[in-house]
């Protein structure tokens, strides 16, 4: 998988009340794992709100994602979360 530097965003979206922490020049690659399915793999930790909801991935080259978290994992040194995207990953696009 290709690496990118990006900008992750995590959001706590409930109602009308939205709470999102950004975390810039995160090192990641983006998997997809089906057509709506997609994984971002990071390195170190991300910094995100109480029952996060969503995420928002501006890559280095401007391409965005943005979906509803499905599940993650993270340890002190990487992680991943997995979220509905139905956007071609830059892999599919030919990037």
């Amino acid at each position: 998988m290709q690496k990118y530097t990006a900008t992750v965003t995590i959001s706590a979206e409930q109602r009308d009340d939205v709470e999102a922490i950004e975390n810039t020049g995160v090192q990641i690659s983006l998997e997809a794992v089906s057509e709506t399915l997609k994984k971002v793999h990071f390195n170190g930790t991300l910094a995100a709100p109480d029952a996060p909801t969503h995420i928002c991935i501006t890559l280095d080259n401007g391409l965005t994602y943005y979906g509803e978290i499905v599940n993650g994992h993270a340890e002190l040194e990487y992680g991943w979360i997995a979220f509905e995207s139905d956007m071609l990953t830059p892999e599919e696009l030919g990037l």
